[in-house]
């Protein structure tokens, strides 16, 4: 039986074009729950298949599927942080987990398998913002060697409210040679 110390054994792989509906089901779910994206509209399957496409023809930024027995439990994105050629290191990271399968370690299993993944890709650093209010986001951040780096306060507006969100950040360590 699948413990959060243990966590159920998952297989890690690029996303594909037929992850689309999986993928994009569980993204709304988030969006319906309300702490864990900042999006209020449901994606629709054309929108998830165009953000498939791009990243499968960007390897800098790759959105990998965790399945257990042909389910897929979550998935986790690297997107770019900014523009600018200089923080082209620099990724954000999207992680969502389909909610039968939390509080078993498959988010923090695809936080590791990210974090392996940006390693291997070149980048230093990792960042992601987390509304203050999301107490479990928070811990598998801080349970994956992630850092609080700051606040922003009234930051995201939900439902005509103004929240603070959490900037955090985990520094890749440097490929071994």
């Amino acid at each position: 039986m699948a413990t959060p110390a243990a966590g159920p054994r998952l297989t890690f792989r690029p996303a594909r074009d037929e992850d689309a509906p999986g993928l994009r089901e569980i993204f709304n779910e988030a969006v319906q729950e309300g702490r864990v994206t900042f999006e209020t509209e449901p994606r629709s399957l054309e929108e998830q298949r165009r953000l498939l496409a791009g990243a499968s023809q960007d390897p800098r930024h790759p959105i990998l599927v965790a399945e257990l027995r042909g389910w897929t439990a979550g998935w986790i994105a690297i997107e770019r942080y900014d523009r600018r050629p200089q923080l082209d290191d620099v990724g954000e990271v999207s992680v969502f987990v389909r909610r039968e399968f939390r509080n078993y370690g498959v988010g923090r299993q695809l936080m590791r398998a990210v974090q392996n993944e940006a390693q291997r890709l070149g980048y230093r650093k990792l960042v992601g913002h987390v509304l203050a209010d999301n107490y479990d986001s928070l811990r598998l951040c801080r349970a994956t060697g992630w850092r609080e780096a700051g606040r922003h306060e009234r930051h995201a507006r939900r439902e005509g409210r103004l929240l603070d969100v959490i900037v955090v950040e985990y520094m890749v360590a440097a490929p071994a040679s």
